[in-house]
């Protein structure tokens, strides 16, 4: 059994999308997300720290949307929303993955409190990972080619709800286009 501790209103409505693109049999828990001091916390959610997304599966805790992602793309291969072990995608699936949620979300959260006026190096890097990103886009409908996959949930969930800070770009609008799934819609009425 796979139980989700969700925050509506919280990037970890991605995960609900997610499961509902793997057309997995879930329940979701609904929780509080904590204050940014930590108060707040749900006792029953069983995030070290309160926060959401929370995967339990069969007794076991996954957190971390990466983590989770990457857990529930490897339990479901038959969705085709992951990448398995031994595809040529594969490696190219858990980089941009991993490049999500290791270097884009902090930074564009960074130019989200205007940290990033502060740490030049910061800035510059945050430009060079747009250009990356823009670059792949422009080229290919999903960050894997023709192929949807959570990498894209991930992204497109991140860049929807910042989508003023980033500025003008029609590589960006017409990629976030392609969010209108029927999954994201069951996901949405879910959810909240």
């Amino acid at each position: 059994m796979l139980t989700l501790y969700h925050s509506p209103g919280q990037l970890s409505s991605r995960m609900v999308w997610l499961l509902e693109e793997l057309q997995a049999d879930y329940e979701l828990v609904t929780t509080r997300f904590p204050a940014a001091d930590g108060s707040g916390a749900d006792p029953h959610n069983p995030h070290p720290h309160g926060y959401t997304p929370a995967l339990v599966h069969d007794g076991q805790l996954v957190t971390e949307t990466g983590a989770i992602a990457l857990y529930l793309t490897d339990l479901f291969p038959q969705a085709e929303v992951g990448v398995p072990v031994g595809h040529p995608l594969r490696g190219a699936y858990v980089s941009w993955l991993f490049y999500q949620v290791g270097m884009t979300e902090p930074l564009v959260n960074m130019k989200a409190v205007k940290l990033l006026e502060q740490f030049a190096p910061f800035a510059r890097l945050n430009e060079v990972m747009m250009e990356h990103i823009t670059h792949t886009l422009a080229a290919q409908p999903y960050f894997l080619g023709d192929r949807f996959t959570a990498v894209d949930i991930l992204f497109m969930a991140l860049f929807e709800r910042v989508r003023p800070l980033l500025g003008p770009s029609t590589v960006i609008d017409a990629y976030l286009a392609r969010a209108d799934r029927p999954a994201r819609q069951r996901a949405l009425t879910r959810g909240g």
